[in-house]
Parts: structure tokens; C-alpha cells; sequence
């Protein structure tokens, strides 16, 4: 059998599955045969290289056979009850079962969960027992100790209504392990079991796993262009990494065509001075988020801004649901374009968070003329200074060869990169693909600053083969302290303060002002030449 006819069969497969879901949800009779459909290639290889790549996605959730043991043979399915039908698919377990999965030690953490009614107390719970189960993880991974017992709270409908400490613990030791147990399980979940809920959770976290999967065939491919330095390769496996999407905060997509970054636009004339706001991890709505808020306003009555950037975390949960989320409200339009500029956007972790976020993002620039982001990642000109805008949560082979291409091109004075993710910090330390796969793109063409978010921590880092690197502090999501002792890097850094960044340029001189959430003048540098 050729590969081409069995990936085809792990589709078939994962259709019977996804039938066989939908057969519980809806009271119907269906007739079905054993046979099994196959495809004849008979159009042109590149049609089947673009389904192959669709079929890979499914083919790699490794559903095994749900066909009826009489396969082959034509049968009528009569529809029963929906819940009754689910039911008698989900194991049924009872309460003294399911703490024998226990190791002793942890019965009386488990039989803790059993008991309490209020769902918010339960997941408190789930955690501590995964915490005291063990393990480097710290109890964001499930431990082969209480791994029966969590996958058999799911199954008995006796997680935490949010279901988050189970599933996605499961599918995060899936990642890992590659326990069958535990694929069993995410693939039992999506087909027979009682909350559509849960297998719409389940789905999603299969999905994640099936995703990492597939980066990892795709890194293979992408380090044999490097070796060969096939530059056409690598552009074209990198656009093969944006179409897989995000994957590490949950999966996200984007149609190809919104990666496609516009042609270098101008904001203000060369001979323009500028004055630059950016902002970075503030959507949340809450009072800590106000503050920073109007402090910027202030400022920008006694001294204007040009033109706004952000650094990401744009929204600090999940990301938006749609360019009609009802958070934009009180994330963004509540505070910002009061001031009467426009901001540049960058995405973060958070904006990625949602399957459907970085989609809404982009869209929103329809609704708001504040709000700026043409794609993931782009590039323009304000007075001296050209700023190129990344999408370092998704750092593909396709983004950084447009970024070696458009800084070769620049004539400006000074080149500014800005980003979500730090590449070096006293918080979470250094970043190690990014020191790898960016910063030798930053030394070579001569970048003069590397600005940042998500370490909700004022930072300025000793420079790098002529960079400067500056991460920015939180405007809504809190700010946070130096994790890394001794850390030989900073030049400044000022803890537990929310606030903001202020760029100025002109043709002699690049000035970076940190300025607090009340105001107050926290550090300035100028760079020269």
C-alpha cells in the first residue's frame, strides 16, 4: 500500500471518529459499509503534495480502528438517546476505584477532590495533588503515579468544571511521554464522551499535540536547507511553519495570505523628528491598567507623541475571540485612541493564546483607526528611524529571511526591531532561539535597538555586536523582579513598576525614556552618531 493510500486511511479513520461523535449528539439512523475508500492519483503532483499536507494534520492524531469488529459487512445503526448512547461509551468508575489509582500516599489528596461540590475549590485541589505527586514539572505535568486517577476524574465527570487542570495536563505529558495511555484517553474524550464540552476541549488539545508533531518532521526538513544553505528551501518550508500556526500557547492559525507582509511604508517625513509611545502587556481591563493609562495621556499633552507601538500581550489572557470581541472595549477603546495616534502593533504569547486571535487582531484594524497591524510582521519609516515589527512568537524561516532582506535594503539612520519576546533578561533569563536564530541577523546589519515586552520588567542589557536591547514594563499586567541572581547583563533595571517606553530620534541621536506608571522619570539613554 502506497503512503499516499494510508495516510488516506488514517483520514477515513478520523472521519469514523469524528461520525461516530456526531452519531451520540443527534438521534438519527445511519448506514454504513466497511469498505474502505481509496485515492487514485490521477491529477497533477503538486495537488497531491498540497493534500498530502492536509492529510498529514490528521493522519498524525493516530486514531486507531473505531470500525465495527463486523467491518466488511453492511449494517443499521438505530439511533438511540443521545446522553444513554454517550454514557455507555465513558467508563463508568467508583469512588473507591478511582482512589486505588492512588499510590497510598496520595489517597487522602485524591479522596480531598472526590469530596468537594464547589468547582474553583476542586481545581485548587487538582493542582496540590499534582504538585505532590512529584516531578521536575511542578505539577504542570501529570506523573505516571496519579495519571490513572486524573484521566479517570474526566471520565467520571468529576474534574473541575473548566477542565483545564486535566486535559490539558494530559495533553501537555503527551507532548513528552508519548504515552498511549494517555492519547487513549484525548481520543475516548472527543468520540464518546457525555459533555460536548469536554470533547471540544479534548479536540483542541489533540490538535496541539498533533501540531508539535508536525514541527518537529517540519525542523527536520528546515535544518537539511540549512546545511545546504538553500535560501528558495528555506523560504518555502518557512511558509509551511506559518501555515502549521502557533502551537505552544494552544493552536492558532492564519490564512496564508494574512502573512503576507506589505511593501515598507512611511509614517512621518525623513526630516521629522519623532516621539514614539510604546506600550506592551496591558489588556486587562482593571485598575492596574488605567493608571499606566492615563499617566500616558499627561505625558502626551505636555509632550506629544507621533505615533504609538505596542510590544504585545496586547490582550493579557487568552487573546480576542473576534474583531468584535466585547474586550476590545474595555481592553483598548476605553484608553487609547483618546490620544489621536495611531499605534503599530505587535502580537504576543497571550494574542496567540486563542485559535482565532491573531485573525481578529489583524481585522481589527478595520474597526479602529488606532489601531495598526497590517500582518504578523512588517516594516516602516518615521523621520531617521525605520522599525521593523516581529512576530517572535511564531519566529519562522520565512519571517527572518524577510528580515535579512529588508534591513539589507535600509537606508535609514537608524534601524529599531520591536518585538514581544526578550533576548536577554534578568527575569526569565536569555533566550536561547532567539541568541541562535535572530540576534546573528541583528549584529550583521548593523540594528541599533532591540525593544521588547513580556518580562513585565524595565531592563536595559549591555549591548551585543553593536545592539542595544531594552525591554519595556507592563501597562496592565503587573510588574514583576529580577529571578536571575548575579546576573551580569543589566545596566538598569527597575522592579514592580508598571509604566511605559519613550523612543525619540532625530538625525544625530536615538533616546530611550522609561517613564512610571505615576509619571515619574524612571531612565533615559541616548544613543548617538
Amino acid at each position: 500500500m502506497s503512503r499516499f493510500a494510508a495516510t488516506e486511511r488514517k483520514r477515513v479513520n478520523l472521519r469514523t471518529l469524528q461520525t461516530e461523535r456526531l452519531a451520540y449528539a443527534k438521534p438519527v439512523s445511519v448506514h454504513r459499509s466497511g469498505a474502505t475508500e481509496e485515492i487514485v492519483m490521477n491529477t497533477k503532483w503538486k495537488w497531491c503534495v498540497s493534500a498530502l499536507f492536509v492529510l498529514l494534520i490528521s493522519g498524525t492524531f493516530h486514531v486507531g480502528k473505531v470500525q465495527d469488529a463486523r467491518a466488511g459487512q453492511a449494517q443499521s445503526v438505530t439511533a438511540t438517546p443521545a446522553a444513554s448512547t454517550v454514557a455507555s461509551q465513558t467508563p463508568q468508575t467508583s469512588e473507591d476505584t478511582l482512589l486505588g489509582t492512588l499510590p497510598p500516599e496520595l489517597r487522602e489528596a485524591g479522596a480531598a477532590i472526590l469530596r468537594e461540590k464547589d468547582d474553583e475549590a476542586r481545581e485548587q485541589l487538582i493542582w496540590k495533588l499534582l504538585r505532590e505527586a512529584g516531578g521536575p514539572s511542578g505539577g504542570y505535568r501529570v506523573t505516571p503515579n496519579v495519571r490513572q486517577f486524573v484521566i479517570a476524574l474526566v471520565d467520571a465527570n468529576k474534574c473541575s468544571g473548566k477542565w483545564q487542570p486535566c486535559i490539558s495536563r494530559v495533553s501537555a505529558t503527551l507532548k513528552e511521554t508519548s504515552d498511549p495511555l494517555l492519547r487513549q484517553a484525548l481520543e475516548r474524550w472527543i468520540s464518546s464522551h457525555p459533555d460536548p464540552e469536554v470533547a471540544a476541549t479534548a479536540l483542541d488539545e489533540l490538535f496541539e499535540v498533533s501540531s508539535n508533531e508536525l514541527a518537529q518532521l517540519l525542523e527536520r526538513r528546515i535544518d537539511l536547507a540549512k546545511a545546504s544553505r538553500d535560501s528558495s528551501a528555506l523560504r518555502t518550508l518557512g511558509r509551511a511553519q506559518e501555515r502549521l500556526g502557533s502551537y505552544k500557547w494552544g493552536v492558532a492559525r492564519l490564512p496564508s495570505f494574512f502573512w503576507n507582509a506589505p511593501p515598507v511604508f512611511s509614517v512621518k517625513p525623513a526630516s521629522a523628528p519623532i516621539r514614539v509611545l510604546a506600550i506592551s502587556d496591558f489588556g486587562t481591563g482593571d485598575e492596574e491598567q488605567r493608571l499606566p493609562a492615563d499617566t500616558m495621556l499627561k505625558y502626551h499633552r505636555a509632550h506629544p507623541f507621533d505615533f504609538g507601538i505596542t510590544l504585545g500581550d496586547n490582550y493579557q489572557d487568552d487573546g480576542a475571540h473576534s474583531p468584535t470581541d466585547p474586550r476590545w472595549q474595555e481592553y483598548w477603546a476605553s484608553h487609547y485612541p483618546q490620544l489621536g495616534i495611531p499605534f503599530y502593533v505587535s502580537l504576543g504569547n497571550h494574542d496567540w493564546g486563542s485559535p482565532d486571535g491573531p485573525a481578529a487582531e489583524i481585522l481589527y484594524s478595520q474597526k479602529s483607526g488606532a489601531w495598526r497591524l497590517p500582518a504578523p510582521y512588517y516594516t516602516f519609516t518615521a523621520g531617521s528611524v525605520q522599525f521593523f515589527t516581529l512576530n517572535t512568537v511564531l519566529m519562522s524561516e520565512a519571517q527572518l529571511l524577510w528580515l535579512r532582506e529588508e534591513l539589507e535594503k535600509s537606508t535609514a539612520k537608524w534601524k529599531v526591531v520591536y518585538g514581544h519576546y526578550h533576548v536577554f533578561s534578568a527575569l526569565r533569563g536569555d533566550n536561547d532561539e532567539l541568541i541562535k536564530r535572530l540576534l546573528p541577523i541583528l549584529e550583521q546589519n548593523h540594528v541599533d535597538l532591540y525593544l521588547c515586552g513580556h518580562e513585565h520588567l524595565f531592563q536595559h542589557l549591555k549591548p551585543e555586536g553593536g545592539v542595544h536591547f531594552f525591554v519595556n514594563g507592563a501597562a496592565g499586567g503587573g510588574g514583576r523582579a529580577v529571578h536571575q541572581q548575579a546576573y551580569d547583563r543589566l545596566l538598569f533595571v527597575a522592579e514592580n513598576r508598571q509604566g511605559f517606553t519613550v523612543l525619540e530620534a532625530d538625525g544625530t541621536s536615538l533616546t530611550v525614556r522609561f517613564i512610571g506608571e505615576d509619571g515619574g522619570h524612571l531612565y533615559d539613554y541616548t544613543l548617538r552618531k
